[in-house]
């Protein structure tokens, strides 16, 4: 007989922040986050994104994974991470690869 027990199996419950629910200087609903966190589908502005994805990846997650959980591409992960966590121009990238 199989079965499986309650709460068994399940990762850690990841935490955005464990005092605020939100950042009025950089428009981060925390709550939004921890949900994309945990996997859970939530719509997030781009900046949500890049904060999930940066705490994602201090986390061990790979770029695949960590687009998977924030509903991005895996180019913008990787754009992300490269300009240290902050929103690139894709704009700039294509002339950049266009130009070389």
């Amino acid at each position: 007989m199989i079965a499986s027990r309650v709460g068994h199996d399940r990762r850690p419950y990841l935490y955005a922040s464990t005092t605020s629910t939100y950042d009025e200087t950089g428009d981060i609903d925390f709550i939004a986050v921890e949900h994309a966190l945990n996997g859970r589908p939530v719509p997030l502005t781009e900046a949500e994104k890049i904060h999930a994805a940066r705490l994602l990846d201090d986390r061990g997650l790979s770029p695949t994974a960590i687009g998977r959980h924030v509903g991005a591409d895996l180019a913008d992960v990787r754009r992300w991470k490269a300009n240290g966590w902050q929103p690139g121009s894709r704009r700039a990238e294509s002339q950049r690869t266009n130009a070389a």
